[in-house]
């Protein structure tokens, strides 16, 4: 079966589905030992997709064959049905074995993974003869054996969650496998695994006897594939008996390779994995249009006293050239003027003009260089104190539309928010009340929504960098002139 997919990897058609979701499985299940073909595979994906994280126990899960073509872009055609199938029951003869602690004392447990599979009696001749695919009555039911339940269902630690869309491009089963060891250890950055015990999770103890056939067949595509279509991408080397820091269980030479190491587990962000569509965001409606130039903090104080009279630019020279007391001071000092009888002022514009910018006129001959200076200085610190200001409702606007974003994001993606409430309440405990349910207090109790959100952050980057694009520039500008 394997075989086929190989040929058939040049008919795979583009894939237009874009909705979330996840894969969760238990570390134990993620370093069994067993071996799938690549259409195993995809049935074994589909089933884990379709746990809910509130399930309590297995059900039955229906499979429509349209989705899973949809999902890994596959040819509508009955010979598609057919490997589908044939992965479904290839699952039924697997045995996979897993290390499991029971009472303190390791063991391995080896079980079947699909307790039972049935399918529509009269598919084949009318339906999928006629490549109708898309059609409700295509379909497999599946059950998984109940030995997995500890490490599918109710998952509460020691586990591994990605989204499914990061597999849907592989066409190997290795490849699969790799991807979700390494994924395990993204946030260390490196993983170190024998050679054998590799070989041996892959069900290929047997295959590849000499190091270098499983490094440019297993590995090199590995690291390719991983690269070119998931979120994740890696370095390795080979570590050979004489550097390997470990006892081995049998002698071998020191040039022999032994085990591998994986480094540079990172972030792949060039990959072509299925984003999520973006929300379309308008521009935030509480952002002012402002102009270009850093706006003084006392211009509007100051502007809308004599607006009436003088323009915006002769208030600007005003405040660049003259202490805002004295501005304030010669303010009170005209309008006092202009509230007299017979008052001389004719034009008032010009005699503010002329009494800022001609302070000598009216400065105190008691005035000391030193208290100029002091007021100088006090002067500063209210501009600096107003700027601080903007500053800080900047970030409050950035912030709160960050999480206008996130919640929005969260909104339709009822899994995925299941999902990090869990996690939530392992992260802040004291914020969640056990009285309320888990949507309430998402709801209600803005400590723990404000910790959803930030689990939330990472699944949907491209969103938060259009919010980014919208406020940064500007907080930037703010606060350079701000360290004027």
């Amino acid at each position: 079966m394997e075989n086929k997919a190989a040929v058939r990897t040049n008919v795979r058609k583009k894939r237009k589905n874009n909705t979330l979701v996840l894969i969760r499985k238990s570390n134990a299940l993620v370093e069994a030992h067993y071996k799938f073909t690549i259409w195993e595979t995809r049935v074994f994906a589909k089933m884990v997709s379709m746990i809910d994280w509130e399930d309590r126990d297995f059900k039955e899960y229906k499979i429509y064959f349209r989705d899973i073509i949809r999902d890994f872009g596959l040819r509508r055609d009955g010979r598609t049905y057919e490997d589908l199938k044939e992965g479904a029951r290839g699952l039924m003869s697997k045995i996979i074995k897993l290390k499991v602690k029971t009472d303190g004392i390791y063991e391995t447990l080896e079980t079947p993974i699909i307790g039972g599979i049935k399918t529509p009696d009269d598919v084949h001749r009318k339906i999928v003869q006629s490549k109708r695919l898309d059609d409700d009555r295509v379909y497999l039911k599946v059950s998984f054996h109940p030995d997995l339940k500890p490490f599918l269902i109710e998952l509460k630690e020691r586990y591994l969650v990605y989204e499914m869309a990061n597999i849907l491009d592989l066409s190997s089963p290795y490849t699969v496998r790799i991807y979700e060891l390494l994924k395990q250890y993204e946030k260390l950055g490196e993983r170190m695994i024998e050679l054998q015990e590799l070989k041996a999770m892959l069900g290929m103890e047997e295959e590849y006897k000499l190091y270098g056939h499983f490094r440019d067949r297993v590995l090199e595509k590995a690291k390719e594939d991983l690269q070119k279509y998931t979120d994740i991408r890696f370095e390795y080397e080979g570590v050979q008996a004489k550097n390997y820091p470990y006892e081995l269980p049998v002698k071998l030479k020191s040039n022999a390779v032994v085990a591998i190491r994986f480094y540079n587990i990172t972030k792949n962000d060039a990959s072509r994995t299925v984003k999520q569509p973006m929300l379309k965001l308008k521009a935030p409606a509480a952002i002012p249009a402002e102009p270009a130039e850093v706006v003084h903090p006392f211009f509007d104080e100051i502007y809308s006293q004599v607006k009436d009279f003088v323009t915006e630019q002769t208030v600007a020279q005003w405040l660049e050239k003259a202490p805002i007391d004295h501005i304030r001071a010669s303010i009170q000092a005209t309008v006092k003027q202009l509230k007299k009888k017979n008052s001389a002022i004719q034009n008032v514009g010009g005699y503010l003009n002329t009494l800022i910018l001609s302070p000598p006129l009216f400065v105190n001959p008691e005035a000391t260089k030193g208290h100029q200076l002091k007021q100088e200085r006090i002067d500063k610190e209210q501009i600096r104190k107003k700027n601080q200001e903007i500053v800080d409702q900047w970030k409050n606007k950035w912030y709160e539309k960050q999480y206008e974003v996130i919640q929005a994001f969260l909104s339709i993606r009822h899994s995925l928010r299941v999902e990090l409430i869990q996690q939530a309440k392992k992260t802040v405990p004291f914020a969640f009340d056990p009285k309320l349910s888990d949507e309430q207090n998402y709801k209600d109790k803005m400590l723990f929504a404000t910790a959803v959100w930030e689990l939330g952050r990472q699944y949907c980057e491209d969103e938060l960098k259009v919010v980014e694009s919208q406020y940064l520039p500007r907080l930037r500008e703010l606060e350079r002139e701000l360290l004027r």
